[in-house]
């Protein structure tokens, strides 16, 4: 099925690495993630308590999609259309900021809590996990 979407901002990420942003340590979001993300939903932050061992399958959204965590040690794997992927191995006080169009997915063996939060939708956003 044709759409009419713009190209995908994803699509010009090298290093799915980019997206993590290691606050704890007084890292900041680079000016080269800024410049690919929209602008943040304050209606859409709140905090996620995601169980031991749940099954989140690799997906990606029409939105840009942040985790700020609090608390535990998630694995999380980012995935950039081009295949590169990466394992994280991320704590407190560590953001992803995921890109629209990358996938991502995050596991731990304990409870993870995490503020989550996503961009402002511009109108042509598909809702949902999306998969390729």
């Amino acid at each position: 099925m044709k759409t009419n979407r713009t190209p995908c901002v994803a699509e010009t990420i090298v290093d799915p690495g980019l997206c993590i942003v290691r606050l704890a340590r007084a890292e900041r979001v680079s000016a080269e993630l800024r410049a690919l993300l929209n602008p943040v939903d304050p209606g859409s932050f709140h905090e996620y308590r995601l169980p031991a061992n749940a099954e989140v399958e690799l997906h990606y959204h029409d939105f840009d999609e942040y985790w700020l965590f609090t608390d535990g040690h998630p694995r999380v794997t980012l995935r950039i259309p081009s295949g590169v992927t990466r394992e994280f191995h991320l704590g407190p006080g560590d953001m992803v900021a995921c890109v629209r169009g990358v996938e991502h997915t995050l596991r731990a063996d304990h409870e993870l809590v995490y503020f989550q939060y996503s961009s402002v939708l511009l109108g042509d956003e598909r809702p949902g996990h999306l998969t390729r």
